[in-house]
């Protein structure tokens, strides 16, 4: 790991070259696990910076926030790893170097992203890890993969203490579930033979160790919290952006030249064929016109033959639909797709119930009465009508 405000490679005032990032201790900053009634990256970035001026007694110029979204937990809610640095803490360990950093990264998520990595947080257990550094130590809860609790300690003669008030701390809470084991991690250049027996007798629960020889921060993990200021990233984006249209303009450069240089090779060849071509097309130009009139004569066909069959199928539809007491007497069909049915029936109430019968039919979309009228024929009355139906 590394010491404080050091970059990456653990050594001193030295600048890891490959990445220049600057890993911030977990004691320099205040850190939070906080819920957040949304899920929309917008509105949580927003709430984040709300959340964060609450925090601090400081305004929003005097500290720098960044987050890691962890993911929800609760239906409509985002659990949110918060970081908090006071901005004049940052600007102290830039001015320090010699090269300005590219990245300045939470150690706590780097520990917490290996751990998971590694297998080390089981997905069924709650798990105090505490991991030991030269000069400070940092106790981490998880509880099936999701971090619960943070602290970071100096490592002294009351070490144990504040191990034991972190764990009363995170048990005030009634809803924290109980720790089921403890993990003991240490980098490779540090020795803790001496202490493990103290470590196993101290803790009631089942403790195990665990020897990394791995830099965090050149790990590939998936890491979101960046506490460099924004107008650095701003700076960074910016130049990032310029060598990225630089390298675009190049390359389609590049390809334009490639493109006109085939044209120029290609263009007498393809006149060549294009002249080919054009004389083809002219002389299958006569069977291509033959061709289309003979396809549009087979649509007007194929339009008659379709409107013939639906004429058919209307007619035969309101035909199975009259009722025995009626008596239709004439049917005729126009071009604006309406039927007309001329009948009589001894009663009136015939008339509206045949309407409500081809109302129901799939072939008409409105049914009206052209006129219904009485008549007298034969000394009997008779209800003499006209009803038109819409097929279009």
């Amino acid at each position: 790991m590394t010491e404080t405000g050091k970059f990456i490679t653990g050594k001193k005032n030295k600048l890891d070259k490959a990445k220049n990032i600057i890993i911030i201790p977990r004691r320099q900053v205040t850190l939070r696990f906080i819920e957040l009634p949304s899920l929309d990256p917008s509105e949580i970035k927003s709430m984040v910076e709300f959340q964060a001026l609450k925090e601090l007694p400081y305004s929003k110029e005097e500290i720098i926030t960044s987050f890691r979204n962890i993911g929800s937990y609760k239906k409509g809610f985002s659990y949110i790893m918060l970081a908090i640095a006071k901005r004049q803490l940052i600007e102290k360990m830039m001015a320090e170097k010699e090269v300005k950093p590219e990245n300045i990264r939470l150690e706590t998520e780097l520990f917490y992203l290996y751990l998971l990595k590694k297998g080390i947080a089981k997905q069924d257990k709650v798990s105090l890890v505490i991991n030991i550094q030269k000069d400070h130590s940092e106790i981490i809860i998880i509880d099936r993969t999701k971090p619960v609790f943070s602290r970071g300690v100096s490592n002294g003669g009351e070490w144990l203490e504040e191990i034991n008030r972190s764990v009363i701390s995170y048990k005030r809470d009634r809803n924290n579930r109980e720790i089921e084991e403890i993990v003991i991690t240490h980098g490779s250049n540090l020795n803790i033979e001496n202490i493990k027996p103290r470590l196993k007798e101290y803790f009631t629960s089942p403790v195990s160790f665990y020897e990394y020889k791995e830099d965090l921060a050149c790990i590939d993990l998936p890491v979101e919290i960046d506490l460099l200021p924004g107008e650095y990233i701003d700076k960074r984006l910016s130049r990032e952006n310029t060598q990225q249209v630089l390298v675009s303009y190049f390359l389609l450069f590049i390809a334009v030249a490639m493109l006109v240089s085939l044209f120029i090779f290609k263009a007498h060849e393809k006149n060549k064929a294009i002249l080919m071509i054009s004389e083809k097309i002219s002389r299958m130009q006569k069977d291509v016109d033959q061709l289309k009139n003979f396809l549009k004569k087979i649509e007007i066909l194929k339009s008659q033959k379709e409107e013939g069959e639906r004429i058919i199928n209307v007619l035969k539809e309101c035909y199975e639909l009259v009722p025995q007491e009626i008596s239709l007497a004439e049917l005729n069909y126009d071009d604006t797709g309406a039927l007309y049915c001329k009948g009589i029936t001894k009663d009136m109430s015939s008339v509206f119930n045949f309407i409500k019968i081809l109302e129901k039919s799939k072939y008409f979309k409105k049914v009206e009465v052209k006129y219904a009228t009485k008549k007298q024929m034969a000394n009997q009355e008779f209800a003499d009508f006209n009803i038109v139906c819409f097929t279009r």
